[in-house]
């Protein structure tokens, strides 16, 4: 199912009511489910790199993926032209390993950053021009059936520990904290550029939509925000050097979610939900741990603040968490076995919840 068969206004209208909290009737709801149509897809390429950067395959895949299945509710389809979580670092010219299915990982460069230049974002690159043909791809053969997604930009710290490791920008905040001021400064100015040039590709073939690698829409600029590395640092030096980032990243967007990854980044709630312009948070508790259903009290501390909440996991995992989360900001992505489950699922989101 593509969007011919959906009604995009009044899904896009629900999505903005959503990130106003303004959805008091029930919460929004991106169901999908199996269609019970078996598509052919095309055979795989021989190696891992051109399973990455064969772009036509890859789409042909997703094209092939959309006639088994449906949507309901607020679902939709959409498209992430996905070349691992270390993009930012490879626009700004750092080489990524692409030596395995699923996910790549960027080759740390900085030794020493009195010795690196002031980080710019490399347009003539070819990580670059690989993602430009790849969001142009998606954007014109997606034109009123799907939403290209805006990257996972991990910017902010992230970005930096891409560059320079983990352990040694650690060290970095200790022993050269300006320098990493300084280079928190260079690597926002790259990522508003690349944001920026993702949406100048995307908006014009959309009619100004897009969508994420977490999904949600709506009418203007749409992103996911993050910064895995706060999980390594308390919160004092979150405050002192990431917070502002989150702040400036957010009035870069119309709309926003915040990935909060792991126990060790809750201690930072407070401060993210402290920032307007970030509409819901999504608490991932981490692998190893409770399941998502079984964070109330992080979930009703998120709601408490005036955020909302980007909630995914199986049917009963949602009814779970419906029975104690009030409606109003609060998004579900759930994939349903049946088209039974999702209409009973659906129909149950209407109920008013007595919290």
């Amino acid at each position: 199912m593509d969007m011919r068969h959906l009604d995009m206004n009044a899904i896009v209208q629900r999505y903005e009511m959503t990130f106003a909290r303004e959805n008091h009737d029930r919460p929004l709801m991106h169901l999908t489910f199996p269609s019970g149509r078996k598509a052919a897809r095309p055979p795989s390429p021989p190696t891992v790199r051109e399973r990455w950067f064969n772009f036509e395959w890859r789409i042909e895949c997703f094209e092939a993926w959309l006639e088994e299945v449906e949507f309901l509710g607020e679902g939709f389809p959409g498209f992430f032209c996905n070349l691992g979580p270390d993009v930012m670092a490879g626009f700004m010219g750092s080489e990524l390993d692409f030596s395995q299915d699923g996910t790549s990982w960027a080759r740390f460069r900085v030794a020493d950053w009195n010795q690196e230049p002031p980080l710019r974002f490399h347009r003539e690159g070819e990580l670059w021009k690989a993602m430009e043909q790849f969001l142009r791809l998606s954007a014109e053969r997606g034109r009123g059936r799907w939403l290209t997604a805006s990257g996972d930009l991990h910017t902010n710290a992230d970005g930096l520990a891409a560059l320079r490791g983990p352990e040694n920008l650690l060290l970095d905040l200790v022993d050269c904290p300006d320098e990493v001021k300084r280079r928190l400064r260079e690597c926002h100015d790259v990522f508003a550029q690349v944001l920026q040039a993702h949406f100048d590709i995307i908006h014009p073939a959309s009619g100004g939509l897009n969508t994420s690698w977490m999904a949600a829409t709506c009418r203007g600029r749409y992103a996911v925000l993050q910064n895995d590395f706060s999980c390594m640092v308390g919160p004092a030096m979150f405050d002192e050097f990431f917070r502002e980032y989150v702040e400036k990243e957010s009035r870069l967007l119309d709309h926003c979610i915040y990935h909060l990854d792991g126990p060790g980044a809750l201690c930072h709630l407070d401060s993210i939900c402290s920032c307007p312009r970030v509409d819901a948070i999504q608490w991932v508790p981490g692998e190893g741990n409770k399941p998502l259903p079984q964070w109330p009290d992080v979930l009703r501390r998120i709601q408490a603040a005036g955020k909302g909440l980007w909630l995914w996991g199986s049917a009963r995992e949602a009814e779970e968490m419906m029975d104690y989360l009030m409606p109003e900001g609060c998004m579900y992505s759930i994939w349903c076995s049946s088209r039974g489950e999702a209409e009973a699922l659906l129909k149950n989101a209407g109920r008013r919840r007595k919290i």
